[in-house]
């Protein structure tokens, strides 16, 4: 039998006795897993559409299960709440509020004209003026375009007689503090905004996790399906994070069935391993780190500044953030009317540089691209200002795409543009729409 062959079965009767697929994902509340830091987490959210702050964050992870505290949440929300949630990434500005309009109950064509900022304001006036709570959940929005991230801020901190009148619930992962630390974003944040660090399993919740699963799939001897001399293994291979667990215990119980066995045993996870691509670690000291996800090394980073075609300095890249500006705190100081006081960010991500445009008025170049977020590769040409900032790094010289970097966009319906062939004030960038020019 081959392993299509062993997925065919899981729709039935699963080859070693198991109802459903246990590692599969589903929103049935017999396999949610109630660790503490879940059951912690539901009850932060929970407790923070109710709080007086405007927002609230939860920080994890890919894989940690953010998107099925969301389905949990909204299946035990309180009936006094409006609730709104955006799990799309890839939305236009027009999109997202179509989105967010529709989950408020407001129907409205696509192609309808009307200004659907203007009328999600009017609506949320309205609920907040009889009484009613309303809130909006919106996953990985440091995965959003700067236009759409500029239409959340733009909702976050509208008000009605000085009191705010949508809750906004957060949920991404480590890289959402890029955004809500941006000048933009800490505008409607002055006063600060609680954060919750949903964390991975440790490997005896990893083993309790499998354990589980396994129960609720129609297992009474889970131990003997997949033994406990196996957790420290499968732990150091998923570093306790759910998905992982679940896609290595799924394909090593496909390995098991194909084989003709009717456990896991050290064979079959070796090849489940082996077939994701991960590492097999060698021992307990090999913590997670798999192939695709190298340990970090330090960045040896230094920018080159040059202005007016003359090197003017060197600045080594030794903090995990530096900021790119015209204000005297910047680490890499630009003095031109032509920067803006915050311009741009750089800010470490593991082994690598990551450029950021912070919102500036005249936008960050980048071998003559326009970009608002870039992995920064071994002599890259930023251009600032005036500024012309050359990017050493002989450990980023990776020729990988960066399926991260962001261009600044045109107006809608058209493509981006090299630099020098923008028409003037065309550009997007998160916290800033340039006004046409007149002359």
């Amino acid at each position: 039998m081959n392993e299509s062959q062993a997925g065919s079965a899981n729709e039935g009767q699963h080859p070693l006795k198991l109802a459903p697929a246990p590692f599969a994902d589903t929103n049935d509340d017999a396999f949610f897993f109630p660790s503490e830091q879940h059951l912690r987490a539901l009850e932060f959210m929970g407790r923070a559409l109710w709080a007086s702050a405007r927002a609230a964050v939860v920080i994890a992870e890919h894989g940690c299960g953010k998107s099925y505290l969301i389905g949990r949440l909204l299946r035990q929300i309180d009936p006094r709440l409006v609730i709104a949630a955006v799990q799309r990434e890839q939305h236009t500005p027009r999109d997202f509020l179509l989105d967010v309009l529709h989950q408020f109950g407001i129907t409205l064509d696509d192609h309808d004209r009307t200004d659907r900022r203007r009328l999600l304001e009017r609506f949320l006036t309205h609920q907040a003026a009889v009484g009613r709570v309303c809130a909006l959940i919106v996953e990985n929005p440091q995965s959003m375009h700067p236009s759409v991230l500029e239409e959340l801020r733009a909702l976050t901190a509208l008000e009605s007689e000085g009191q705010s009148v949508l809750k906004v619930l957060l949920l991404g992962q480590p890289a959402l503090d890029l955004v809500l630390t941006s000048p933009r974003m800490s505008e409607v944040f002055a006063g600060g905004i609680e954060r919750f660090v949903l964390t991975p399993f440790s490997e005896d919740q990893t083993a309790a996790y499998i354990a589980h699963r396994m129960r609720a799939a129609g297992a009474s001897d889970p131990d003997r399906l997949i033994p406990h001399t196996l957790m420290q293994r499968i732990h150091a291979c998923t570093r306790g994070i759910p998905a992982r667990i679940n896609a290595l215990c799924e394909r090593a119980l496909a390995c098991a069935v194909v084989a003709g066995e009717d456990r896991i045993g050290a064979r079959a996870l070796d090849e489940a391993i082996e077939r994701l691509g991960w590492q097999l670690p060698t021992s307990a000291a090999a913590t997670a780190v798999d192939v695709a996800q190298p340990r970090a090394r330090p960045s040896l980073g230094r920018l080159v500044v040059s202005m007016q075609g003359m090197p003017d300095r060197e600045v080594p890249l030794t903090g995990k953030r530096m900021i790119i500006g015209r204000g005297e705190d910047a680490d890499v100081r630009i003095d031109s009317v032509f920067v803006s006081r915050y311009h741009a960010l750089i800010v470490r991500d593991g082994a690598q540089d990551l450029l950021i445009d912070l919102g500036s008025t005249n936008g960050v170049l980048v071998n003559a691209r326009r970009i608002t977020r870039r992995r920064l590769r071994h002599r890259d040409l930023i251009q600032v200002g005036p500024a012309r900032v050359q990017y050493l790094n002989a450990l980023a010289q990776s020729a990988e795409t960066d399926a991260g970097e962001t261009l600044c966009l045109p107006r809608p319906g058209l493509p981006p543009v090299a630099a020098g062939e923008q028409e003037p004030g065309s550009l997007i960038a998160f916290g800033h729409r340039a006004a046409p020019s007149s002359s």
